[in-house]
C-alpha cells in the first residue's frame, strides 16, 4: 500500500485490504500498560549493561574492551539479514490477533519465520568464522593483544552472534501479541545474568575478552530456549503450525521494504564505527565504543515508546480511524519528546561531571566526555523521528524511509571519513548530528505531504518545540550554576535536581499530556 492510498483509505472510512475483523483495538489500559513495562525493562536492561562497564574496562583493559565494539559493529551489520522478518512478524501478530478464527494462519506464521531465522543464524555463525582470519590480521590495529587471541575471540562472537538472532523473531511475535510484559520480564532476567555474570566471570576466573565472549554465549542459548517457548506458550492452542509459503507471499513486500531500511539504517549507524576500527589503534577505538555505549542509552528510552506505539498506529490504519489516529500519533510524539530531551540535555551539558562519578577514571572522561555529549545529541534527534517512521510502516510505506537512508548514506560515508581525518572522531559525531538535523528539517517535510496532512506544524511545534525549548533553558542555567567550584555530593545532588526540574518542565510544557496519559482517568 503507499502513502497516499493508506491515506486516502483513511480519509474516506473504506474497508481496508484486511478484513476489519481481523483486527483488535489496543484498549488504553494495554497500552498504558506496554509503555510502563517497556520502560521498566528498558531502565533495567541499561542498568544491568551500562552499570558494570568500568570494572569491564578496569579488569580486561580499554584494548579489550575495543573487541566489544567490534562485535557490536559486526551485530549490527548483520541484522540487515533479518530480511525485514522479525517487523513483518510483529506486524502480522498486531492485524491477526484479535480473532480466534486466525490461530491457524497465527501459528504458520511463527513456525514459517521461526524456520528460515535459524536458517539465517546458521549463515551467519558461518559468515563471521570465515571473516575472522581477515579482521583479526588485516582489519584491527591491536597495541598489546596477539591476533591469534582476536581471532579465536571472533570465533566465539560467532556463535554468540547466531545464538542471538532468533531471539528478534521471538520477540517481535510476543510484541504483536502484546506480550510486552513478558517480553520486559524476560528481557530483564537475562540481562541480569549476562551483566552480573560477566563481571564474575571477569573477577573470579580471568580478565579477558575470550574468558567474556564465552559466558555471553551460555546466556544466548538461556535466552533463545526462553524466548522460544514464551512465544509458542503465547498461542491459544497445542497446534505446531507448518512451514507455509502462503505466509511469505503474504509479508514479502513489507519484508522486502524492511531489508533495505535495515541495510541503510545499518550502513548509517554502523559506518562511524567501521571506519574509525580500520583509522584508528584498538585502545583509542575502545574510548570511542566506551562513548557510544553511553549515548545509546538514549535509545533505551526511545524504544519502550516505539515498541508500544507501533502496533497501536498499525491497528488504527487497519480500522481506518483517521481522528483517533491523529490523536495517537502526537500523543507518542509528545510522549517520545517529554522522556528522551530531558536525559538528552543532562547527558549533553554534565557529560564530563556524570563520567567522572561514575568510572572514577581520570584517562577516560578526558578521552570520551565530549564524545558522549555530541553522539547522545544525534541519538536524540534521531530518537525524534521513530514515531514519524512508526507511522509509515503502520501505512506499509517502506519507500520513503529506504531512498532518504540511501540520500544519507551517500552523505554519511565521504562525510565521515573526511571529518576524522580534519577533527578525529569529534568530526564523526558532528557528521551524526548533521544527518539527523537533516532527517528532522528535510525528511519530515517530505513526510507531512503524504500522511497526516496538515499535522507537520503542530509536530514542529507543539510535539517538539514547546518541550525542547524549556528544557533547554533550564539546562543552560545549570550549566552555568556549576561553573562554581562544587564537588563531591553538592555536585550529584545539583545534577539530581536539575534532571528532574527539567523533566517536570517538559510535562508541564507539553500541555495537557501527562492527563492524556492517564488512560484510567
Amino acid at each position: 500500500m503507499s502513502a497516499d492510498q493508506g491515506y486516502i483509505e483513511i480519509q474516506k472510512s473504506t474497508q481496508s485490504d484486511r478484513p476489519v475483523g481481523l483486527v483488535h483495538f489496543f484498549n488504553p489500559v494495554t497500552v498504558k500498560r506496554n509503555i510502563i513495562a517497556n520502560f521498566s525493562g528498558s531502565a533495567w536492561s541499561a542498568l544491568m549493561s551500562l552499570a558494570f562497564v568500568p570494572f569491564y574496562i578496569r579488569l580486561m583493559g580499554v584494548e579489550s574492551y575495543g573487541i566489544v565494539g567490534v562485535f557490536s559493529s559486526l551485530t549490527a551489520m548483520l541484522a540487515v539479514l533479518d530480511l525485514g522478518l522479525s517487523q513483518a512478524m510483529s506486524r502480522e501478530m498486531a492485524l491477526l490477533c484479535g480473532d480466534k478464527s486466525n490461530t491457524r494462519r497465527i501459528v504458520d506464521t511463527a513456525r514459517t519465520l521461526e524456520v528460515i531465522y535459524w536458517l539465517i543464524a546458521l549463515g551467519v555463525v558461518t559468515a563471521v568464522i570465515l571473516l575472522s582470519d581477515f579482521i583479526a590480521y588485516r582489519w584491527l590495529n591491536p597495541e598489546r593483544l596477539s591476533r591469534d587471541t582476536l581471532r579465536q575471540v571472533l570465533g566465539i562472537m560467532a556463535l554468540v552472534i547466531g545464538l542471538r538472532w532468533p531471539v528478534a523473531i521471538y520477540m517481535g511475535g510476543l510484541n504483536g501479541l502484546q506480550r510486552q510484559v513478558l517480553v520486559n520480564i524476560l528481557s530483564s532476567v537475562i540481562a541480569t545474568l549476562q551483566g552480573v555474570g560477566s563481571l564474575a566471570v571477569l573477577w573470579f576466573f580471568e580478565p579477558t575478552a575470550r574468558v567474556f565472549f564465552l559466558w555471553h554465549a551460555l546466556i544466548a542459548v538461556i535466552q533463545a530456549i526462553a524466548f522460544r517457548i514464551a512465544l509458542w506458550r503465547s498461542f491459544s492452542t497445542d497446534r505446531k503450525g507448518t512451514f507455509c509459503k502462503e505466509v511469505l507471499h503474504n509479508v514479502w513486500r513489507f519484508a522486502a521494504g524492511m531489508t533495505g531500511i535495515s541495510m541503510m539504517a545499518t550502513i548509517l549507524t554502523q559506518m562511524d564505527k567501521i571506519l574509525l576500527s580500520r583509522m584508528l589503534t584498538l585502545t583509542d577505538f575502545g574510548y570511542y565504543t566506551f562513548a557510544t555505549t553511553i549515548a545509546a542509552v538514549i535509545y533505551r528510552i526511545v524504544g519502550p515508546v516505539f515498541t508500544a506505539y507501533y502496533p497501536r498506529l498499525t491497528t488504527l490504519v487497519a480500522k481506518n480511524d483517521y481522528m483517533e489516529l491523529v490523536d495517537a500519533y502526537h500523543q507518542g510524539c509528545q510522549l517520545m519528546a517529554v522522556m528522551i530531551l530531558p536525559a538528552t540535555f543532562v547527558l549533553a551539558f554534565f557529560s564530563r561531571e556524570i563520567l567522572a562519578l561514575w568510572s572514577c577514571n581520570v584517562e577516560l572522561v578526558e578521552n570520551s566526555s565530549l564524545l558522549v555529549s555530541l553522539l547522545v545529541i544525534g541519538n536524540a534527534l534521531n530518537g525524534l523521528m521513530h514515531i514519524p517512521y512508526a507511522l509509515q510502516l503502520a501505512h506499509g510505506w517502506t519507500k520513503f524511509a529506504f531512498y532518504t537512508n540511501v540520500i544519507a548514506v551517500i552523505f554519511l560515508v565521504p562525510a565521515i571519513y573526511f571529518a576524522t581525518i580534519r577533527w578525529g572522531v569529534v568530526g564523526a559525531a558532528g557528521v551524526w548530528i548533521t544527518l539527523n538535523v537533516g532527517y528532522i528539517l528535510v525528511g519530515a517535510q517530505i513526510m507531512y505531504c503524504h500522511l497526516l496532512v496538515g499535522e507537520k506544524w503542530r509536530w514542529y511545534s507543539s510535539d517538539i518545540g514547546r518541550i525542547m525549548l524549556p528544557v533547554l533553558v533550564v539546562m543552560g542555567v545549570a550549566r552555568q550554576l556549576m561553573q562554581s567550584n562544587l564537588g563531591g555530593v553538592a555536585e550529584t545532588v545539583i545534577f539530581i535536581l536539575v534532571f528532574w526540574i527539567s523533566t517536570i518542565a517538559a510535562f508541564f510544557c507539553a500541555g495537557n499530556l501527562h492527563k492524556r496519559l492517564n488512560f484510567n482517568g
